[in-house]
């Protein structure tokens, strides 16, 4: 074969494959020029249809201390896996495909898909679950879903599930059930939480919360719709059990309030305060939430994602007060109650401090306002509030009830040292005015009240009078003062008005002909008489009462009361102290003043209960009557005598006679100033 016959067979076989290299090159060529030039590419219009998602990114909470910087509420971080409703799938194809393969995965890595639907049981042997029932949530949700769905309110559980697996196409045309039984009761119980707890943009669900790393990275390479993480914080109680009425509770924002927080800037699952420092300083506490922008396709995959409002930490608070002081008055109130108690029952008379079961103990900056124990007893542990709220709720003493500034009291003869100031500053007696206490008061014929002593005190001055706590002396000056004086001086003592503390208090009441005639009634001279020695409509949170106490020894600055030491920012700089601002100023002079010290001083040494306690205080007893039979035992007091530091205040409820107050104050007054149960100053060890 020669050489041109060579030629002629090469090119005849190579032929095809020239041809079929030329079309590829032309093929390629035109698919760049369609990529890069035209832009109706397929993954071009894929691309075309990505969307932006905003995902709140929750700040960090401010923390909570007390006055010497020990915490009492700190944060503690975790990530919570959210179902976003723009990007899950609107179909009911899709969305449970989507839903089914977030639970396969979840149910893989050891998880439980949190479902608020209130049965019990597997299909089809099911059945409403009356405990969850119970609770007024899950009661509004049922109704809120039902409403929805178009679902008759007595529709038995098995019909409710059923028409539901027809509601959400979890059934084929068949009538066949398109899913593994267990993924299908998931699929149905979440989607029961996401129409109940009103699902929506607004409104994310948390269908995982605390997720790991773990859980994470298997949730995202499954490619699962319609989720993502969000870092959220959780409070933790660092002294449980203690200060749960001044701390309080951190939570969702309640149904009535929604309104007001969205119209704040708020996400409608946002946390807020409930109660307590929590709420009152949630401006301070909240920060400010930052936004992430997540970039998805057409297929639901996040492709990137950019920061559009970094998060601001709220400030952290610390409150004024002393959690070792708030801890040691909470535990000698609630013991010196329940000793109360069994020494009444031992007795063997009747109402002679058997029924006490409750109290308060306040302990208050003289010089500052500020708080610094503010003990309710029976109280209760934040720390499982969620736990024990059904019994705490039902529990008859009432121990989520705030007695140092919702309870309202008569301050029985704690009341007198009022009275005392309205009669010096009327210059209607002297220290000096000797009185004859005859036990019975006969000024009026009709009304004629007698002293709590049998027989009477017989003469007295104002400081014993104080000391005897002789109810005739203080009918007569009260008398002779008249009420209008008299209120006069109470209401500069702010009895019967807030003590400005940011806190929920009841302001109680001054009796007065005003309130009297509120009330339709009237006015008589023996409601004078009365009212001078604390009883009548006379009726203080305990707060108050130190509060007032406060402003008699110190000079006649009323300073307004508080919790808030000051605050800072998340990592501790800029410090802004709250100074303490005067309500008012009341007029009281030097021998005035004297007089209330020197009164008081009396009344510690004559009364059984505190004259062995040997650090200079100044106290005053009252047994404020509730009852024909039952009294309350209430007692106030300042220490140190010469300069007084702090101001008490304790009430024990049927707690038989002021006396019984005595200890808890006396207990709280030596935890304070570092002495023994006798008021002697501790070993320095010590």
């Amino acid at each position: 074969m020669n050489g041109a016959e060579k030629k002629r067979k090469f090119n005849f076989r190579s032929l095809p494959l020239y041809v079929l290299f030329a079309g590829a090159i032309v093929f390629f060529i035109i698919k760049l020029v369609n990529i890069q030039i035209t832009g109706t590419d397929r993954y071009v219009r894929t691309m075309s249809l990505t969307h932006e998602r905003e995902v709140t990114v929750q700040s960090l909470r401010g923390e909570i201390f007390d006055r010497n910087g020990t915490p009492l509420v700190k944060n503690e971080y975790s990530d919570d896996l959210m179902l976003d409703y723009g990007a899950l799938p609107s179909g009911h194809a899709e969305k449970n495909d989507a839903l089914a393969r977030l639970c396969l995965v979840l149910k893989k890595e050891g998880r439980q898909v949190e479902t608020v639907m209130p049965v019990t049981g597997v299909y089809p042997h099911i059945q409403y679950d009356e405990e969850a029932l119970s609770s007024q949530t899950a009661k509004n949700r049922m109704y809120r879903f039902l409403l929805y769905h178009n679902i008759r309110s007595d529709t038995g559980c098995l019909e409710l599930y059923e028409q539901l697996l027809e509601d959400f196409a979890l059934l084929d045309g068949d009538g066949e059930h398109i899913y593994d039984p267990d993924i299908e009761d998931l699929i149905v119980r979440l989607r029961y939480s996401l129409d109940a707890t009103d699902f929506a943009v607004s409104n994310p669900y948390c269908v995982c919360p605390d997720v790991d790393l773990r859980v994470e990275t298997a949730v995202l390479e499954a490619g699962c719709k319609g989720v993502y993480i969000k870092k959220n914080f959780s409070r933790v109680i660092c002294v449980p059990g203690v200060g749960s009425n001044v701390i309080g509770r951190t939570g969702k924002i309640p149904a009535d309030k929604v309104g007001e927080y969205l119209e704040k800037g708020y996400s409608y699952d946002a946390t807020v305060g409930l109660d307590g420092a929590e709420a009152a300083f949630e401006d301070i506490l909240k920060g400010e939430d930052g936004v992430t922008v997540y970039v998805e396709d057409g297929y639901g995959n996040v492709i990137s994602s950019y920061v559009k409002k970094e998060p601001v930490p709220g400030k952290n608070v610390y409150l004024t007060i002393d959690i070792g002081l708030q801890a040691e008055a909470e535990r000698v109130l609630g013991e010196q109650i329940k000793k109360v108690a069994a020494a009444g029952r031992a007795s063997g008379v009747e109402d002679n401090g058997e029924k006490a079961d409750s109290g308060a103990l306040t302990v208050f900056s003289a010089k500052t306002g500020q708080v610094l124990a503010l003990a309710s007893y029976p109280t209760y542990d934040l720390s499982t509030f969620s736990r024990d709220y059904a019994s705490l709720a039902a529990d008859p003493a009432k121990p989520l009830f705030d007695r140092t500034l919702s309870g309202t009291y008569q301050p029985g003869s704690t009341f007198k040292l009022a009275t005392t100031i309205a009669a010096l500053m009327n210059r209607t007696i002297t220290p000096d005015t000797v009185i004859n206490d005859t036990w019975r008061y006969t000024y009026y014929k009709d009304y004629q009240p007698t002293c709590w002593r049998s027989g009477g005190h017989g003469p007295l001055n104002l400081i014993d009078a104080i000391g005897a706590s002789c109810n005739y002396y203080f009918y007569e000056i009260g008398r002779l003062t008249g009420i209008s004086v008299m209120n006069k001086y109470c209401r500069m003592l702010g009895l019967g008005d807030y003590t400005g503390i940011e806190l929920p208090e009841n302001k109680g009441v001054l009796a007065s002909p005003e309130y009297k005639e509120s009330m339709y009634k009237t006015w008589v001279p023996g409601d004078t008489l009365q009212a001078a020695i604390g009883q009548s409509d006379n009726s203080f949170n305990p707060l108050q009462l130190s509060s007032y106490i406060a402003t008699a020894v110190n000079g006649g600055s009323r300073y307004k009361a508080t919790v808030l030491l000051k605050t800072c920012n998340y990592s501790g700089g800029d410090e802004q102290i709250n100074q303490p601002v005067v309500l008012g100023v009341a007029e009281i002079d030097d021998m005035t003043v004297s007089a209330v010290k020197r009164g008081m001083k009396r009344s510690k040494e004559l009364t059984s209960t505190t004259k062995g306690y040997n650090f200079q205080i100044g106290t005053k007893t009252g047994t404020a009557q509730t009852s024909k039979t039952n009294n309350n035992a209430v007692l106030v007091a300042f220490a140190p005598y010469d300069d007084p530091e702090i101001t008490l205040s304790c009430v024990i409820e049927n707690g038989a006679s002021g006396v019984n107050a005595a200890a808890p104050v006396l207990d709280t007054i030596s935890y304070y100033f570092h002495l023994d149960k006798n008021g002697n100053p501790l070993p320095a060890a010590e």
